[in-house]
């Protein structure tokens, strides 16, 4: 119900900080890209890793030009599906779909700091160990062309065992015509290895803080992290690969 919400808020001239996806479907998407243009106030979607030091240093490093050029984008989301889910991952119409819920940060993360565009994506989903949850996917293939003729991959899942270390074990590497840099996020660590040098653990920035980030493009002071035009560009990306996953060609244009 997020589309629902925002709605709402754009109506009363709200500002609007939404959970991703910020719609489930293609035409809540449109209703609610039309309602903020109307109303002109600023939403945002909680892309926060793009907060996240270990990510910031791999954007900077290709910014720098220490990879060359982005050519191959591969990305890890990999989750405990713990003791249970709330009664709406039972659903794909009140869920949204694995790729737009978790996907839409890996997706996000590859895009933004290699600063390369999709132009179109294969994509494949199932469930097989939650079959109590018919309409959640508990793992999923996300495969792009990019706009210079390179790939991007991201796979996820809820199948992380319960004894690991941390929740959530997410994952980015960006291999470049001059060098490759990864991010393993459970260590909060960015590595470059490059034709001239050996591997190095990269510099990290501090940390961004999403919410006074974003007060702050409210108050004039500097542009938030995450665009509008992003917010609404990257829901549509993973409604579209989620499209492509329920398809038996499991492809589409982006």
């Amino acid at each position: 119900r997020n589309a629902e919400a925002s709605l709402a808020a754009a109506r009363k001239g709200i500002h609007i900080v939404s959970e991703k996806p910020v719609a489930t479907t293609l035409e809540s998407l449109a209703a609610l890209k039309k309602a903020v243009a109307s109303s002109g106030v600023r939403l945002t979607s909680l892309m926060n890793m793009r907060c996240f030091p270990p990510y910031r240093a791999a954007r900077k490093a290709v910014e720098d030009g220490l990879v060359g050029e982005p050519i191959l984008l591969t990305s890890q989301k990999s989750y405990k599906f713990g003791g249970g889910r709330p009664w709406f991952y039972k659903d794909l119409k009140t869920y949204g779909g694995t790729i737009p819920w978790a996907g839409i940060h890996s997706i996000d993360y590859m895009r933004w700091t290699s600063g390369r565009k999709y132009v179109r994506v294969s994509a494949w989903h199932g469930n097989k160990a939650h079959p109590e949850y018919p309409g959640f996917q508990d793992h999923a293939g996300v495969l792009f062309k990019l706009d210079n003729g390179g790939t991007a991959m991201s796979n996820l899942d809820y199948l992380r065992p319960e004894t690991a270390p941390t929740h959530g074990d997410d994952r980015l590497r960006i291999a470049g015509s001059e060098g490759v840099v990864e991010v393993i996020g459970s260590e909060e660590r960015a590595v470059l290895v490059t034709a001239a040098e050996g591997p190095r653990d990269l510099e990290l920035p501090e940390p961004v803080d999403f919410f006074t980030d974003f007060l702050a493009e409210l108050a004039g002071e500097r542009e938030h992290l995450i665009s509008q035009a992003d917010a609404f560009r990257l829901t549509e990306i993973c409604l579209k690969a989620r499209q492509a996953a329920e398809t038996e060609i499991g492809r589409a244009h982006v």
